[in-house]
């Protein structure tokens, strides 16, 4: 084997590997928090839970770099939708899509106006996550 077939079989990627997806999770309520989180590893992605928001969940967050981060509305002490406008404005989450999670009424308008990706209405059904997930990843 010569120099250059070392090389090129370093670079080599089989076609149907993919990364694990990491989706970070924020959410107060504890029930709500391990539904996601269990139906998030059961879907074959990674999670990452926090059960408050504090100073250094940000400098968490852009270390995890996750794909993708659901957040709750109603956090004890702060809305996800003020964190979501605040993560949108760092450089490293910037593109980094959020997913507001609430079962408050006019969801869709406050997911838009935080510069959300989305949102879940609560209650959720597994499938809905899972559909979600899934057009995130493509």
């Amino acid at each position: 084997m010569n120099n250059k077939q070392i090389i090129e079989r370093s670079h080599y990627i089989p076609q149907n590997f993919m990364a694990v997806m990491k989706v970070l999770i924020i959410d107060d309520d504890a029930f709500c928090l391990q539904m996601l989180d269990r139906g998030i590893k059961n879907l074959g992605y990674q999670s990452f839970v926090y059960r408050m928001w504090k100073s250094q969940t940000i400098q968490d967050i852009i270390e995890i770099n996750p794909d993708l981060i659901l957040l709750d509305e109603y956090l004890d002490g702060v809305r996800g939708s003020d964190i979501c406008t605040i993560l949108k404005s760092i450089n490293q989450l910037r593109t980094t899509p959020v997913i507001l999670v609430s079962g408050v009424e006019g969801a869709a308008d406050i997911a838009k106006k935080s510069l959300a990706d989305g949102f879940i209405e609560k209650p959720f059904l597994m499938a809905g996550l899972r559909d979600t997930l899934t057009n995130f990843r493509n």
